[in-house]
């Protein structure tokens, strides 16, 4: 209901499809924040609960941010953005407190770690089918903003089982309450690793206000180099391999998601080739088929891939999914209608069939992110991957949008945009080649363990265990004085 209308908001503004991509980014990034979110609910407990209270500041937030949007008193870009940001940071929190409470169990009982998040991922879907079912009637007669006040109850409807306490959550003791500075003292890497994530995040998002495109990128792809280098100096190797290889991965999946939103939707006079889909159909018809895929992987992966190793899953869905980014390709370069397929029809079975392998990459890599959770800092760990792999996916809207401009694809939606639209299937090509490139890297970063295997065996309640860091200092201390 929320993430969805982000494109109309923007594309009624006649915003550039590159920095479309940009503002989008900006104001989804609570969930690379999640690492802030999980260290602040771990080492600041409010009122005695660790979890409780911050869903429900994050979710009165959200309140506000989603009336504002949907009774129009939002108009500005940053006035639309920071209200976005409101939303997402209650889901984003909502969403990392719930997975901490999963970590747990999937630790305690790791052969059911498929299935359960197979579980899980199925109810979400449900929910997702059923919003863009509403979203695309609402979109197209009323406009972007009233799913925000439909929203309104929905967001509200997670203060029930937060007070009500379905997590289980308890008290902490009178004693422990405020800041946990021991927690802070045992974990230092960690909660400094989390603090240069919240950092960089936010820099990234002033920057995009006050720099110019070129240096944006600039300062994107230096911070991506940070985070690779902290995780590779401080990070046992266990956790560093999975989290580089994912964070590259989403790096190179270059997003172009702004310039398929003017290209699909462009009327006549605004790109006369184009599939002129209404909002109806790009909204519902396009979600449901996403949806739809998503679920079909969820069901059909936990059966398919529940004997293979976490190599074979990646290595099988990564071409697959290079092989359904270039099934549209026909479509942006009009092909299909020589063909006499409608464009509905290949948008459709193209969406669906790159969900599906969308689906069966996502859930091992759940699993695996469960399995590199020390003991006793659930929150912590899943936050800060959880918060890696969603700054790989911030960043790569920032390079694609990049790309975009640089190709000369800068559609706003304007009429006369065929030009501006003429070179978008060469971005596609990129966006589908560029993720096979870390193929290279997967014998050395990812673990050659099944699904149901645990993957910290030694130490598994510290997440610094023969770090390079910690293997150099032991060596340094442990070397003889010069005389």
């Amino acid at each position: 209901l929320v993430g969805k209308p982000i494109e109309f908001l923007f594309g009624e503004l006649g915003i550039p499809a590159g920095r479309l991509q940009m503002l989008k980014a900006v104001a989804i990034a609570p969930w690379a924040l999640k690492p802030v979110i999980a260290l602040l609910s771990d080492a600041a407990p409010l009122w005695g609960y660790k979890r409780m209270p911050y869903v429900v500041i994050t979710t009165v937030g959200a309140l506000i941010g989603s009336a504002v949007l949907g009774l129009r008193m939002s108009t500005s870009v940053p006035a639309i953005v920071f209200s976005l940001f409101l939303i997402f940071l209650q889901i984003s929190s909502v969403d990392l407190l719930v997975e901490a409470k999963q970590s747990e169990e999937v630790k305690l009982k790791a052969k059911l770690g498929p299935q359960f998040f197979t579980f899980t991922w199925l109810g979400i879907n449900f929910g997702q089918v059923a919003s863009v079912c509403l979203l695309g009637p609402l979109i197209h007669h009323f406009g972007p903003r009233l799913p925000y006040m439909i929203a309104l109850p929905f967001i509200a409807l997670v203060l029930w089982p937060t007070l009500a306490n379905f997590l289980g959550e308890r008290p902490v003791p009178v004693e422990e309450r405020g800041l946990n500075i021991r927690m802070l003292r045992m974990h230092p890497v960690l909660c400094s690793l989390t603090v240069l994530i919240g950092t960089l995040i936010l820099s990234l998002i002033l920057g995009t206000f006050l720099l110019s495109r070129e240096h944006i990128v600039v300062m994107a792809a230096l911070f991506a180099l940070v985070v690779l280098g902290s995780f590779l100096v401080f990070i046992r190797w266990e956790i560093t391999g999975p989290v580089v290889f994912y964070f590259l991965l989403g790096l190179l999946s270059f997003n172009v998601e702004g310039a398929l939103f003017y290209f699909y939707t462009n009327a006549p006079d605004r790109f006369p080739e184009g599939p002129h889909f209404t909002a109806y159909f790009y909204t519902t018809g396009i979600g449901a088929a996403t949806f739809g895929g998503v679920m079909v992987g969820f069901i059909t992966g936990s059966e398919l891939f529940k004997s293979w190793s976490y190599r074979g899953i990646l290595k099988v869905t990564i071409l697959l999914r290079a092989a359904t980014q270039l099934m549209l390709l026909p479509l942006l370069l009009r092909w299909n209608r020589f063909l006499g397929v409608p464009d509905a029809a290949w948008v459709v079975t193209v969406v669906a069939a790159d969900s599906v392998v969308f689906a069966w990459r996502w859930i091992p890599k759940q699993v695996m992110g469960a399995h590199l959770t020390p003991r006793g800092m659930e929150a912590t760990m899943l936050g800060l991957t959880a918060g890696t792999f969603n700054m790989a996916a911030i960043l790569s809207s920032y390079f694609g949008g990049f790309l975009l401009h640089s190709y000369g694809v800068r559609p706003v939606g304007a009429v006369g945009e065929s030009a501006a639209l003429a070179n978008l299937w060469k971005v596609q090509v990129l966006a589908a080649f560029a993720p096979c490139a870390v193929l290279f890297l997967l014998p050395a970063l990812i673990p050659g363990k099944s699904q149901t295997e645990p993957l910290i065996e030694e130490r598994p309640e510290s997440a610094t265990y023969r770090s390079a860091f910690e293997v150099m200092l032991a060596r340094r201390t442990a070397a003889p004085e010069r005389p």
